[in-house]
């Protein structure tokens, strides 16, 4: 730990004392206490979220969320649908492809300016790689 924190971060390297000192004395399945979240919050504004999640080996995003969350920012909510766009300007007709098998799996991809085979290869593997 010592080679990742200077020597003047006094408050970075107490705080991750007391986290291994908290670690190596919790009960199965202890949540990490309010008051350490909050040193770590405070110093990952001052540091940075990725310094003291490596140096404090806490989760970045839970981490970034925890400091999103007391500077009034608003967390955004886990991504549900993820839009891909190939930097081409829409033109022609939209083609959607819909899969489906008889346990009832479905899926759905939408596409402007298909490109036939490039429609096949994507099903095929997302089709192939579904449990």
């Amino acid at each position: 730990m010592s080679q990742l924190l200077p020597a003047a971060d006094s408050n970075l390297g107490e705080t991750a004392a007391a986290l291994t000192q908290w670690r190596r004395t919790k009960p199965l399945g202890a949540r990490i206490p309010e008051a350490l979240w909050s040193r770590a919050v405070a110093l990952a504004s001052t540091h940075g979220v990725a310094k003291v999640a490596r140096v404090l080996r806490l989760d970045y995003v839970r981490l970034k969320r925890r400091l999103l969350a007391e500077a009034g920012a608003a967390v955004p909510p886990p991504a549900g649908l993820v839009e891909m766009t190939l930097g081409l300007a829409p033109a022609g007709p939209d083609c959607t492809l819909t899969l489906s098998d008889a346990r009832g799996r479905a899926l759905r991809i939408a596409w402007t300016r298909p490109v036939a085979s490039e429609v096949a290869a994507v099903a095929r593997s997302l089709w192939e790689a579904a449990p």
